[in-house]
């Protein structure tokens, strides 16, 4: 699967090659950030529940970020209507879990005490997208969509041991280029801009977050303490979200165009 959206993301980028040295109407540069509220849809393999009938995950956390995030993308227009898209970006993207675990390891079929915790798991991902754009650049109102790959640079953990409203225990690790997610992750987006550069964009990542071959080897030693960081037990982790963000031509920027609208929306 994961060759499969490789393979559409290298032709993309080959039609944006080839269309962009046959004829372009106009090429520009916007730069931009943005507000994300990602959600994500979580389960653990029947194996786990069933080693630990106890256990439960609940995924439905909303997760809000506005920093640090950074776009910027090559416009390539084709006529008034028709253009592609491409660039670069780097994003604060992750999933909250409220879950109860299991203090102690059972591998034999013991009974044991459970912890109720809620995670946060994050990645600062680079990305690079390719995409297409349908709509009137002239009025800065268009709809797009495509797709991008990341690359995952900086993952994060917290966790507050004892409850889910973070009352409880705080502790927390980071780690470059860790193995807690997959190095490389596809993802397809769509969203439409308004007038002023404002954007609405959804994005679904097509593979699982979290790396479920991400394993503790004390979670292997019968009767021993539980290892949250783990991560066998989850069968499922996809990760969406809706994002707020804008996007200037950075020709406005150098011209001072940018600031003159700017102080004539605010008079």
């Amino acid at each position: 699967m994961i060759m499969q959206y490789k393979s559409t993301f290298l032709a993309l980028t080959l039609a944006l090659i080839s269309v962009t040295t046959l004829r372009a109407q106009d090429i520009y540069s916007t730069t931009g950030g943005e507000f994300i509220f990602g959600l994500n849809e979580s389960s653990f393999s029947e194996e786990f529940l069933a080693q630990y009938p106890g256990a439960s995950l609940s995924g439905g956390n909303l997760r809000f970020t506005m920093f640090f995030h950074y776009t910027h993308y090559l416009n390539v227009d084709f006529t008034n209507n028709i253009g592609m898209l491409t660039g670069v970006g780097i994003r604060n993207v992750g999933m909250i879990t409220d879950e109860v675990l299991p203090q102690t390891v059972s591998l034999s079929g013991q009974d044991v005490a459970y912890t109720n915790y809620n995670i946060v798991r994050r990645q600062y991902l680079l990305g690079v997208p390719i995409g297409f754009k349908v709509g009137s650049f002239n009025d800065h109102v268009f709809f797009y969509g495509g797709l991008e790959y990341e690359l995952a640079f900086h993952y994060k953990e917290k966790v507050w041991t004892g409850s889910f409203d973070r009352s409880g225990k705080k502790t927390k690790s980071s780690e470059w280029f860790g193995d807690q997610t997959e190095v490389l992750l596809p993802s397809a987006f769509g969203g439409v801009q308004f007038p002023g550069g404002v954007n609405v964009r959804f994005k679904y990542y097509l593979s699982d977050f979290l790396n479920p071959d991400y394993t503790v080897e004390a979670n292997n030693q019968d009767g021993g303490l539980f290892d949250i960081s783990d991560l066998s037990r989850f069968s499922s982790s996809q990760v969406f979200f809706v994002s707020l963000s804008w996007q200037v031509n950075t020709r406005d920027i150098r011209s001072g165009k940018f600031m003159e609208n700017m102080q004539a929306r605010l008079e």
